[in-house]
């Protein structure tokens, strides 16, 4: 009996890949993406290596395109500067990138990134605000709240120190360029791959592999640890290493923070209270040890702490008190 094999999908070419990417800049561009369409990006990215750095190339050709319209006949690419100023129309700005092509898209992302981030130019997000910065070889930078990196792009080597809170980075691979993230007395070296690394306020440093590998190690170690996908490790004050492995599901959760969500699974009261306090302003008090001890589990909002504590009261059998700049959680 004859069966029919199933038809196998031609994979998508490279023009496709740039094209779709274009789409997704250009909306992107227009305003904050909705939860959904967040999600739909970010599961296009996922499904083929190819399109990150497309669609870093993408954003970045906006980024030139803003600046060098509000910037006139005469700017150059050496005067480009982290501020952008009000978009011009949408319609212009699609028509350029859907006309531009790939090599044009790849000339000019290339002298907006390097030229920006060689001088060393230090890149800041204040609380409760999130950054991304796509760079023209096709790596990608996201800031999470209240953190600041300083770049350091050389001819032989992309170098970014960490100097407070927590990045993403989404490094495009080459051989003759190692990646190198700088976090204290921790030196992360990779080629090409993606992963967190967060600064703590006591001086640990925590890292965390998405996709391939990174060695990390302290400042000048000849013998690195060497950590794969699914991996994490929590690097104390004192230089003690401790690795652990974590399903991709928690990874994916870990960096929810690119959507506005933090993922607050089997923490205590106390330690929630104090990762909302990176995020917002607005207090969550815990004066009660007992309260404090209180394990929560679940995903939020981390612009809403006091919709969190609320929630947080009703599932515990507490109360949440309203105060002048936040709210307190006690027992009934």
């Amino acid at each position: 009996m004859k069966t029919n094999a199933p038809e196998q999908k031609r994979p998508e070419s490279a023009s496709e890949i740039e094209s779709s990417a274009a789409s997704w800049a250009a909306k992107a561009d227009r305003g904050d993406l909705s939860f959904d369409e967040q999600a739909a990006l970010e599961k296009w990215l996922g499904a083929d290596t190819r399109r990150l750095g497309a669609y870093a190339r993408a954003l970045a050709v906006n980024a030139h395109f803003d600046r060098a319209a509000a910037l006139g006949p005469g700017f150059s690419p050496d005067d480009f500067e982290e501020a952008r100023p009000s978009p011009p129309p949408a319609l212009k700005r699609r028509h350029f990138l859907f006309a531009g092509g790939a090599a044009l898209a790849a000339s000019i992302a290339a002298a907006v990134g390097f030229g920006a981030l060689s001088a060393g130019t230090a890149v800041v997000t204040a609380k409760g605000d999130t950054r991304r910065i796509a760079l023209a070889e096709g790596s990608a930078i996201t800031l999470n709240t209240d953190s600041r990196i300083e770049p350091r792009f050389e001819e032989r080597l992309r170098q970014v120190d960490l100097v407070k809170g927590e990045a993403l980075f989404d490094v495009s691979r080459d051989r003759d360029r190692p990646f190198v993230v700088h976090a204290g007395d921790v030196r992360i070296r990779v080629l090409g791959t993606s992963f967190s690394v967060r600064r703590f306020d006591d001086g640990a440093v925590e890292v965390a592999v998405l996709e391939g590998h990174v060695e990390v190690g302290a400042a000048g170690e000849l013998h690195p640890h060497s950590l794969r996908r699914g991996q994490r490790v929590r690097v104390s004050p004192r230089g003690d290493f401790r690795i652990e492995r974590v399903s991709h599901a928690a990874l994916e959760r870990s960096v929810g923070w690119r959507r506005g969500i933090i993922d607050l699974q089997g923490m205590t009261l106390a330690q929630a209270a104090a990762e909302y306090a990176r995020y917002s302003d607005r207090r969550i008090i815990i004066a009660d040890p007992a309260v404090g001890a209180m394990k929560v589990t679940g995903v939020y909002s981390t612009s809403d702490p006091l919709g969190f504590a609320r929630a947080a009261a009703l599932s515990l059998g507490i109360q949440a008190i309203p105060t002048a700049d936040g709210v307190r959680l006690d027992r009934r």
